[in-house]
């Protein structure tokens, strides 16, 4: 029933006032307000108060250890120029807050023994070391997380004015909140720079231009090579719609060429150990482990990080209301492109994907697929909250 219907021509005048208040113009200028503030909110946050966790401190030291000659000068450099950034919380949570965090302070050999779990980084650490050299290594983090935060701000009102959904950023920057956007730029991780990586690459993927996503596809792999996985379930959502199909495959197995040299060079210890470690137990020293294969292990990882994060996580929750959503917008007739049929396909696959064969619950460590989900199912939903007389009228 429309308004005019309801209350009759008495309210003609409130009506035209209406529509001067809710105009296009009105709501789509709220809408980028509303997001730029919070990006930059956001990016407040990250450069004036970065949270320092403890895989700072590996990072600082990977990105020193071809400067230093032993496991003493590289532990002593990475823990001083921490301490001297960190706050007397911060530096007491990543040094004494667990047992094991305690003798990675106390034990040189040890806190050394871990980096090749992180050194596989290979575009976020060489970042760290180009800005170092004016920055100092742990400012240099916080100047990642900054700019990356900046970039994923600027590139989506780049692809919510092109692709005419400027109106949907007043529902992006709330939600993007929800999936860790704000609170993944304080912290000294690679996922925020994988994720504005991530986003020009999907929306390539969405104008089924896979070279043009290529290069942005590579980027994000630099960062972290378990990035791969897109790749794949790229691969396979081409083979399901019938696009693309050797672009995809071309670029996976360029992906996979690359994989194996750089967990090569960075003396990775394998995926088994690695998912021990991070979902199992904590190693103090990981020279020589090397566990065999537990199935009860493995399930057991999944089902107690499943319950994690639904109990303290909002991705997995956020992913069942966006593909509820994509499941209401094809029921009500979206026009779905083959190239968002890509995209929705590949980065759910993705997301499950990288749970199963590593499921650690933080938000942050699919911040990546989320963020470009949300604004793929944006672009599909084009929704429009402004308000025109005429369209009420045309309604009686």
């Amino acid at each position: 029933m429309s308004l005019t219907n309801t209350f009759g021509d008495r309210f003609e005048t409130v009506l035209h006032s209406t529509q001067k208040v809710l105009s296009k113009e009105v709501v789509s200028a709220f809408s980028v307000g509303v997001f730029s503030l919070i990006v930059l909110g956001t990016l407040a946050l990250a450069y004036f108060n970065p949270v320092y966790n403890w895989d700072i401190l590996a990072y600082v030291g990977i990105a020193a250890e071809d400067q230093l000659e032993s496991p003493d000068d590289i532990h002593k450099l990475a823990y001083g120029e921490v301490k001297e950034a960190a706050s007397d919380l911060q530096f007491y949570k990543i040094t004494a807050s667990i047992p094991y965090r305690v003798n990675q302070y106390e034990q040189p050999e040890h806190f050394v023994s871990l980096f090749p779990m992180f050194r596989v980084k290979v575009g976020y650490i060489k970042a760290i070391k180009q800005l170092a050299t004016v920055t100092g290594r742990v400012h240099a983090t916080t100047i990642i997380s900054t700019v990356s935060a900046a970039a994923i701000g600027l590139f989506i009102l780049f692809w919510s004015a092109r692709q005419n959904f400027v109106q949907g950023l007043m529902i992006i920057g709330p939600a993007a909140m929800l999936i860790g956007y704000t609170f993944s730029a304080r912290e000294a991780t690679p996922d925020l720079m994988m994720a504005a990586f991530a986003l020009p690459a999907l929306y390539f993927v969405c104008r089924e231009r896979p070279l043009f996503a290529a290069p942005f596809l590579f980027m994000m792999f630099l960062v972290r090579p378990d990035g791969l996985l897109l790749f794949f379930a790229l691969l396979l959502a081409a083979l399901a719609v019938g696009r693309d199909r050797l672009v995809y495959l071309a670029l996976f197995a360029g992906a996979l060429l690359l994989y194996f040299p750089i967990t090569s060079s960075a003396d990775h210890p394998g995926w088994w150990p690695h998912f021990y470690f991070s979902n199992v137990e904590y190693q103090d020293d990981m020279r020589g482990f090397d566990p065999a294969f537990d199935a009860v292990l493995y399930v057991k990882a999944l089902v107690v990080n499943l319950a994690r994060t639904v109990q303290a996580f909002n991705w997995l929750m956020v992913l069942a209301i966006f593909l509820l959503g994509f499941g209401l917008l094809l029921r009500n007739g979206a026009n779905v492109s083959k190239g968002q049929w890509i995209a929705v396909i590949a980065i759910t696959l993705c997301i499950g994907g990288k749970f199963v064969t590593f499921p650690l619950p933080d938000d942050r460590i699919y911040l990546p697929y989320m963020l470009p989900l949300l604004v793929v199912l944006m672009e599909i939903w084009k929704p429009v909250f402004s308000h025109s007389i005429e369209e009420d009228r045309s309604r009686v």
